[in-house]
């Protein structure tokens, strides 16, 4: 199934609000999120997790990486 164009915009932004948050690059904040599977859980709950402000969506990542207790490969 091809992503939908807001899909694709939110993810672009969540990858911007990661960066910021955890004082990455934009590359190293994609792969802290394809690493921790959260670049799968944003795109598979996106519709929902973009009604929420910034705060909770980065507090939802986190929660997901924490729960689910994915080991970060260094890059």
């Amino acid at each position: 199934m091809r992503p939908q164009k807001g899909e694709v915009w939110f993810l672009a932004s969540c990858v911007e609000l990661c960066k910021t948050e955890k004082g990455l690059t934009g590359q190293e904040s994609f792969n802290y999120l394809a690493q921790t599977g959260a670049l799968q859980y944003i795109t598979e709950c996106w519709e929902g997790l973009h009604m929420t402000g910034p705060q909770n969506i980065i507090e939802s990542v986190d929660e997901y990486v924490k729960n689910h207790s994915v080991e970060v490969i260094a890059s």
